[in-house]
């Protein structure tokens, strides 16, 4: 057998071990930058900005359902505004979630 096949999985018998689960190695990637939620921490009601070139406005803050800190983010200008939001995680950090009204798209 050469080196090269003593370093590959058996892949004939099945996949098993980490590899068995693609989505196991993507859970466990690391997170880049949130851009969204770096702005929503530092930014007060009101404030302007920039997240990845795109104007950002600090629109509201709001208490969701589950009791979190969220901060709603407007991105972009005029009519082609959308709706981002942010909300704080149990360790005080911010992290970006999905707007769940209808119509928070703009």
């Amino acid at each position: 057998m050469s080196e090269i096949g003593r370093m590959l999985p058996n892949l004939s018998s099945g996949p098993s071990g980490p590899m068995a689960d693609p989505r196991a190695q993507i859970a466990g990637l690391p997170r880049g930058p949130d851009p969204v939620a770096a702005f929503a921490v530092t930014a007060t009601p009101g404030s302007v900005g920039s997240i990845n070139g795109e104007q950002a406005r600090f629109a509201r803050a709001y208490n969701a359902a589950s009791g979190r800190e969220c901060r709603e983010i407007i991105l972009g200008f005029g009519g082609s505004e959308r709706s981002a939001v942010a909300c704080r995680e149990a360790d005080g950090s911010f992290v970006s979630s999905r707007p769940l009204l209808r119509g928070s798209l703009r």
